[in-house]
């Protein structure tokens, strides 16, 4: 390095008050940071050094690091996250968060280390918002952090360097680095240097050479004479082998790690007033160079004016007028402005709107007089007068008597008609899941129910998968299901449905199922799967409604019992007598087939048709064929179309894939409202006219409720909207078959963004049944839309003719079940834990029927787990005379490898979807699951069971319920147990049910309370 590299160099005053203690360049943008003395956070744009930002972080601040959300500042008790911006994202401390002093941030995962001159180290998971681990170092605590793909190095007050596995957290190494105390670390790729103090009887002196380590050997290399006192180092990120180090009073030098002749050039000086180097940073392209002195300057030197701090750097945010995006200045006497069209913040904290009692006094508005004409119609009944409107108050609205202030502001008619205002819960949300918190989740989705979520690519088709999870002969159909053939459908939505079933999330991950739906022949040659980068419109509405059919008839075969039909069938099938006559001699042929949906056929002419009649036309059709007479040769036939049968579910494709499809609908609902309007009932619903033909009750054009019945002619259906209303007296309609909407899947085509969003959503009215697995006994309409969820009213899902909302699929299904749609039982335990393949040699007890559990008995369950792999699954008996005897010990083949096959010797191979089946029939009877950390084991396997009939032994040793620590296997096992610890599933398995009989046995003797505090005192 030479002076020629930095021929740049600009300087400011960062801090007032005292020095500056860290600085350090923006990993993501062409920001360089400050942080002074007294806790002020200050961060500069590019190499003029234009101030950014400016913001009180904390009372104190030891040092700074930038990450993707953020920055983080870490104070002697806390650590706290900003945006770039200054608002605080979170703000962490713990008992054990003493003294901090350092920090280091993975570069795998988003995990910070903290660390200080206390004997436990904090490890805080970004992501998850949460502390996800404490590690007990040397009582002397550390000054320096830091981190390797494998290693955790620690620099401690007393000059040694103390090296932990990343994995198990304990100590591999020790280096002896310096006899003083230790000045600063850094390491590049294996590479470990270090520069300290030495000791000289009661005096400290700079050592003027730097400690070379080699990570990999494990073993120390000659050391680096320097030409100046070295209290500072800095790898240089575009040169691994180069490092740049500091001394105290503004000298530096760079030195080649590799070379073994002394080095004593490349050595400059800066100009720093007579105030000491207190901090620096290298940029990650090693053009810039910043320094924080002692007196609160900043001093940047670059390679040029305008040099790039990172190589790719994301854009800086900068305020303007057309990016804020204010809204409009409204006068505060504008008593027309809507209020909810300002989104209201989330906070917890008071806000300026919200004035205090003394300048508030309650006052009221004189509405405006009756209108005569309406007093006039006026028709009472009782003690409540009804009067038609007479077209000049609007809906849920009150008018007031304010001509002054009406003339000042502007209608709101005409405000209306300027954008088309699409209601918030039909809005796409574009955000990912993963990075929200709880309570936001809940304000996404405010039902009970749990919301299937996956990747952006097939977030189309998660409003399909709901749906038909809530059609309960096929739910049931599926969760009963039980095969041993790989990449089956069936499997994968049975797995699914029962973590639905099972979930307290308000979200469920549904990636396993999609990508092998991906894989089905079927799937692939009707392209069913789209481009994410250039999806249409009408490819989405004709996909939505091919996948419905697709995945139905792949269920069909996958499901179908051998000699029987298919629950597919009896559900959605509709059997069907096609009859082909022959117009010159009236030759007959007849065939048979089952319809598992009905495709929307719209006329060209543009008359007013009801619902009910087109699909009369498209269940009866009849039409021309151009096929040749068995009998004649002619070829003049008509084909018509006879029910013999009708489905319990009527699936019905809207079509909808050109523009004449999308007008139809939209001309025939304001045709049907017309009309309603025209020939209301003044009186609505409290019309007590027996004779009165008028309308009582406003519908939509597609009907919530009909029902068909036989004619008089053969194969004749009459179609009726509305409820049979004559009941007989023993309950039987023979012949008649009410139908109730049932579900809705919806197109949302979102004009009014800036970026075009599109895509469906689901209305559908889930049956009581569901309602009450989430101890509920409500029943009512809802909106699944992504990630969100809310209840609705059932007019809501029948409005259409919005040039934003288009009908894709429509679901009706009889009100009364058949008897013959009767689900399968539950598939037998033995059955499930019949081995499916044995390694040889391998001696194991299966359950034999006396010995299957029951309800509420115990089985132990061990994990073995690699790189969140799961590798192994033991089950372990908790009760009877083989008690602590394994009957399932079971090895996934996609872990497989030479090392695996030598550590266990005797497994068995079962693929990942029986795993899933054993664990599935185990919660279905309500056995209770006991392991050690069983909470991240079934999350690992990707499968919901309630979590009253799980326990975790490691919960129940905890210090207190908030605590982030979960003892250890090993530690318990010795202390509580008396037993020494092997680490293998099968002896995790049978400890964890040892442990939870002496967690038992410690209540009954009202000894536990004690034993605890005992257990961690000894900790």
């Amino acid at each position: 390095m030479s002076d020629s590299l930095f021929s740049f160099y600009r300087n400011t005053l960062a801090e007032h008050q005292g020095s500056v203690v860290d600085v350090i360049f923006d990993c993501q943008q062409e920001l360089v940071w400050a942080a002074g003395q007294k806790g002020v956070v200050t961060s500069y744009y590019s190499t003029g050094l234009s101030l950014y930002t400016k913001f009180q972080a904390n009372s104190d601040i030891t040092q700074i690091l930038t990450v993707e959300p953020g920055l983080l500042t870490l104070s002697a008790e806390r650590l706290n996250l900003h945006t770039r911006t200054g608002q605080r994202q979170l703000s962490v401390t713990s008992a054990n968060m003493k003294e901090l002093c350092c920090m280091s941030v993975s570069p795998a995962k988003p995990e910070v280390l903290i660390g200080g001159q206390y004997k436990i180290m904090t490890k805080y998971d970004l992501q998850s918002r949460k502390i996800s681990g404490e590690i007990a170092i040397t009582d002397d605590g550390c000054v320096l952090i830091k981190e390797t793909p494998s290693l955790n190095c620690l620099g401690s007050p007393n000059g040694s360097i103390y090296l932990y596995d990343k994995n198990t957290h304990k100590q591999t190494n020790v280096i002896e680095a310096h006899s003083g105390t230790i000045s600063d670390v850094d390491i590049s790729d294996n590479m470990l240097v270090s520069c300290g103090f030495a000791s000289r009887g009661n005096d400290l002196s700079v050592k003027r050479s730097l400690l070379l380590y080699d990570l990999r050997m494990m073993r120390s290399l000659n050391a680096i004479h320097c030409s100046i006192d070295p209290l500072q180092l800095k790898f240089m990120p575009m040169y691994h082998s180069q490092v740049l180090i500091a001394s105290q009073t503004g000298q530096f030098q760079q030195l080649e790690v590799t070379s073994t002749v002394p080095q004593s050039n490349n050595c400059f000086n800066i100009d720093l007033g007579g105030n000491n180097c207190y901090a620096l940073d290298l940029s990650s392209t090693s053009k810039a160079l910043a320094i924080g002195d002692t007196a609160g300057v900043l001093h940047l030197l670059a390679s040029q004016e305008g040099t790039q701090f990172n190589a790719f750097s994301h854009p800086t945010f900068f305020p303007s007028e057309t990016v804020l995006n204010f809204p409009k200045p409204v006068s505060i006497d504008d008593v027309t402005f809507p209020f909810a069209s300002i989104p209201l913040p989330l906070t917890n904290e008071r806000m300026l709107s919200e004035w205090p009692p003394e300048f508030n006094r309650p006052g009221d508005r004189r509405p405006k007089p009756i209108d005569p004409e309406a007093l006039r119609n006026m028709k009472m009944v009782k003690y409540i007068g009804y009067t038609p409107n007479p077209n000049n108050i609007y809906k849920n609205s009150i008018p007031y008597d304010m001509n002054v202030l009406r003339k000042q502001t502007e209608s709101p008619t005409k405000r209306v008609e300027d954008t088309v205002h699409i209601p918030r819960v039909y809005q796409q949300v574009q955000v990912d899941p993963s990075v929200l918190t709880e309570l936001e989740l809940r304000n996404l989705n405010r039902t009970k129910f749990s919301v299937i979520h996956t990747s952006k690519r097939y977030k189309y088709l998660c409003p399909i998968i709901q749906m038909l999870y809530y059609i309960e002969p096929i739910a049931l159909a599926l969760k009963a299901h039980i095969c041993q053939s790989f990449n089956c459908l069936a499997c994968e939505l049975s797995i699914l449905f029962f973590n639905l079933d099972n979930t307290d999330d308000k979200i469920t991950d549904a990636d396993n199922f999609f990508q092998i739906f991906e894989q089905t022949v079927d799937s692939k040659s009707h392209s069913l799967f789209f481009s994410a980068r250039h999806p249409e419109t009408k490819d989405l509405i004709h996909i939505s409604q091919s996948i419905v059919t697709t995945l139905l008839r792949i269920l069909d075969k996958e499901i179908a019992p051998i000699g029987g039909t298919s629950p597919i069938f009896l559900t959605f099938g509709s059997k069907v007598r096609q009859v082909l006559t022959c117009l010159t001699c009236k030759h007959v042929r007849e065939k048979s087939s089952i319809n598992l949906c009905y495709n929307l056929v719209y006329p060209i002419s543009k008359t007013s048709i009801s619902f009910l009649e087109l699909l009369k036309n498209v269940m009866q059709l009849e039409i021309p064929r151009n096929l040749p007479c068995d009998n004649c040769c002619d070829y003049k036939n008509i084909e018509s179309s006879i029910l013999e049968s009708l489905p319990y579910i009527l699936h019905i494709n809207c079509g909808m894939q050109s523009q004449e499809d999308v007008l139809f609908w939209q001309q025939q609902v304001a045709s049907h409202n017309n009309f309603a309007k025209q020939n209301a009932c003044p009186a609505g619903l409290n019309c007590s006219s027996l004779e009165c033909t008028k309308i009582h009750e406003p519908s939509a054009w597609l009907p919530l409720y009909f029902h068909i019945r036989a004619g008089k002619e053969q194969g004749q259906l009459v179609f009726k909207r509305g409820k049979y209303d004559d009941k007989p007296e023993n309950g039987e309609r023979p012949g008649i078959f009410e139908y109730e909407l049932y579900a809705v899947i919806a197109h949302i085509d979102n004009k009014s963004t800036q970026d075009r969003q599109y895509g469906l959503l689901l209305h559908t009215n889930i049956g009581r049944s569901y309602h009450l697995k989430k101890g509920s006994d409500d029943r009512c309409w809802y909106i699944f839309n992504g990630i969100s969820a809310t209840c609705t009213s059932d007019k809501e899902c029948v409005t259409f003719g919005q040039t934003w909302k288009t009908p894709c699929i429509v679901i009706y299904k009889q009100v009364k079940l058949p008897k013959e749609i009767t689900p399968n039982t539950t598939p037998n335990l033995i059955d499930v834990f019949t081995p499916y393949k044995y390694l040889p040699g391998f001696n194991l007890m299966p359950l034999s029927l006396p010995e299957v559990p029951s309800k509420g008995e115990l089985v132990g369950v061990g994990v073995e787990i690699v790189k969140d792999y799961l590798v192994r699954v033991v089950m372990v008996r908790g009760q009877g005379l083989n008690e602590g005897i394994p009957f399932s010990h079971d090895i996934c083949p996609s872990s497989l490898n030479p090392e695996i096959l030598q550590s266990v010797q005797q497994a068995m191979l079962t693929p990942s979807k029986i795993l899933y089946y054993k664990i599935k029939c185990l919660a279905d009877r309500g056995i209770i699951l006991v392991g050690h950390n069983i909470t991240k084991q079934l999350k690992c396997l990707n499968i919901q069971i309630p979590s009253q009939q799980y326990i975790n032994s490691s919960e129940l040793f905890r210090p207190h319920s908030d605590s982030e620590f979960y003892p250890p296997m090993e530690f318990l096992s010795s202390h509580l147990l008396n037993v020494d610890y092997i680490s293998s599933p099968e002896n995790n398995a049978l400890l964890s049910l040892q442990l939870y009989e002496k967690f038992l046995e410690l209540k009954r003797a009202g000894q536990f309370e004690k034993t605890l505090k005992s257990l961690h005192e000894t900790n």
